[in-house]
């Protein structure tokens, strides 16, 4: 009996520390994501193995028991996931992909696709067939999770603060900024979570106030905001949209669970009501001034340079930034002399657009005087690519919005996608519609998507460079690429049926990660690197398989 006990302890630990592992290298650490799958597989099998116990219980003089033996509970962990719909879906999602093989050329392509969606196979499975875990083992591993993505905001917050970066979003040094942007935002839910957790349990006989209490409120509270914080400074659109969505789901689902009377719900009501209002006119605050362009009297507008050059004053061929025309002012061949004055590097055109919008950005005239009056680290900033000085010096909404903006002026007037996320994005769109239109119903198969892109492209004469042509960028296109419309018909399946099949999933941790992902497949293909399908696989199992069941009393 100790030798079985011992044993299944030694197991629970080991299956904790592979959770774990997958709550570290979520944000911290590919390596352990990769790393834990095996770990976790390796515990199944063990505990297969001697997970159940048979006994022939022999009296002896002694009092010992004798004939103390284990066999295998494959069958019965077999049986449990079978049982479960939800995560029998999960596998059979990853199954299409191998049945994609059938019909794929580029075998090595499909091969890599299935690597990197692995997760998607290993976690519903492990997880489904394991025992639940208990209350204390599940808030070891969402504490884990929450505390290593505070660790790996401090990196990024560091680099902030450097200023060790071209593009803003690049200070996420472990994985995308975009899937960085959705754990951070799903961290906001779980500490939400423990907040209201907190002040039911103090409402259940817990006492009110002690230092304990106070340190973990304050705690909670912090990391509730410096998360907020983090998600602004990364300028992701899609983070932006995430973050509301959170604050949405989070108010709707403390409204229909509150239950202190008709007038506590109107004040409600009209807090949030009030909120929607303020970040609305802030909202409109930071962009009103990107939206408005002063008219522009040629008449007065001067003709020569400090030097007696003449200006090239233009408003039609030149795009506007932040309210301004960057073609006002514009002495070429000045800028071709005083450049080489102050950087190595040759003025190439694309550096020379890039040299005027920071001029214009800098309310610098495009002259020798201009570019003279540059700082060294403004010469370094556009050597690296950067435009525009406002954006680079105070990143947030504001810098997101002009950005965006200008990359769709570009493209509206000049036809040009190339380095704008949000214009590349309708030509992602374009050719993934062309691909489905060629292959509707079933796809073109698991590998033969980066050659039906190719492909594409130049069917439609896209604008797009090589070097920016790359694939969907929105997880429903991607399968309906792949796999045709039947197979989007079957991925949307997957993702709704675990909450409209039972109740039991109506947890308020789940509906804010389902919502998170949902959304999330909209601007990116969420599925198609190792940090997406982890975090996809990994919280879509714990949340459903694996959730203690005291989490019964949490449900909407």
């Amino acid at each position: 009996m100790t030798s079985q006990v011992s044993i299944r302890s030694y197991l629970n630990q080991a299956y904790l520390l592979g959770l774990l592992m997958v709550a570290v290298g979520l944000t911290l650490s590919p390596f352990l994501m990769g790393m834990s799958q095996f770990w976790l597989v390796a515990v199944w099998l063990v505990d297969g193995f001697l997970g159940n116990r048979n006994e022939n219980v022999i009296p002896t003089e002694a009092g010992a028991q004798e004939g103390i033996y284990f066999h295998s509970d494959f069958k019965h962990k077999l049986s449990r996931f079978w049982h479960n719909k939800a995560a029998v879906l999960l596998v059979a999602f990853y199954l299409m992909h191998v049945v994609g093989l059938l019909w794929t050329s580029d075998l090595q392509y499909a091969l890599k696709d299935l690597r990197v969606k692995l997760p998607i196979l290993i976690m519903p499975f492990v997880l489904s067939s394991m025992e639940p875990l208990d209350c204390k083992r599940f808030n070891i591993v969402m504490l884990v999770y929450v505390l290593s993505v505070f660790v790996a905001t401090q990196f990024s917050f560091f680099s902030y603060l450097q200023h060790d970066y071209e593009d803003v979003r690049e200070i996420s040094h472990f994985i995308s900024h975009i899937r960085f942007c959705l754990n951070i935002a799903f961290c906001i839910a779980i500490i939400g979570y423990y907040i209201f957790e907190m002040r039911v349990s103090r409402g259940n006989g817990v006492p009110a106030f002690g230092v304990k209490v106070a340190v973990n409120q304050f705690l909670m509270w912090f990391m509730l905001f410096w998360f907020v914080y983090q998600i602004y400074i990364f300028e992701s659109l899609s983070g932006y949209v995430v973050l509301a969505a959170v604050v949405i789901v989070s108010v709707v689902y403390a409204f229909l669970r509150w239950k202190k009377g008709r007038g506590w719900r109107i004040v409600f009501t009209v807090l949030a009501l009030a909120t929607v209002v303020i970040v609305s006119i802030l909202v409109w605050h930071e962009l009103k001034p990107l939206l408005k362009v002063e008219p522009i009297n040629f008449a007065t507008l001067e003709q020569k340079t400090s030097q007696g050059n003449d200006y090239w004053h233009d408003t039609i061929h030149n795009p506007v930034e932040d309210g301004k025309y960057v073609g006002l002012y514009y002495c070429r061949k000045e800028l071709q002399e005083a450049w080489p004055q102050r950087s190595a590097m040759p003025l190439s055109d694309t550096l020379e657009a890039t040299l005027a919008r920071y001029l214009t950005s800098k309310d610098l005239r495009k002259d020798a005087q201009g570019v003279m009056a540059l700082t060294d680290e403004d010469i370094q900033n556009i050597e690296q690519g950067v435009a525009n000085y406002n954006n680079w010096r105070h990143p947030g909404l504001r810098a997101r919005l002009s950005a965006t903006l200008f990359e769709y002026n570009l493209y509206r007037h000049y036809n040009n996608p190339n380095g704008g996320s949000l214009s590349q994005r309708i030509e992602f769109t374009r050719a993934s519609f062309h691909i489905i239109g060629q292959h509707p119903w079933f796809g073109v198969g698991t590998g033969d998507v980066p050659q039906a892109f190719a492909q594409a492209y130049d069917d439609i004469h896209s604008p797009l460079k090589d070097e920016f042509r790359f694939r969907a960028h929105n997880q429903y296109l991607a399968i309906a690429v792949a796999f045709g419309l039947v197979g989007l018909a079957f991925f949307l399946f997957v993702l709704l049926y675990p909450w409209f099949s039972s109740r039991k999933c109506h947890t308020y941790l789940y509906l804010v990660f389902l919502t998170i992902m949902l959304l999330s497949m909209f601007p990116e293909d969420t599925l198609e690197t190792q940090a997406g399908a982890m975090l996809f696989a990994f919280f879509e199992a714990l949340l459903l398989f694996a959730t203690p069941a005291s989490e019964l009393s949490l449900r909407a």
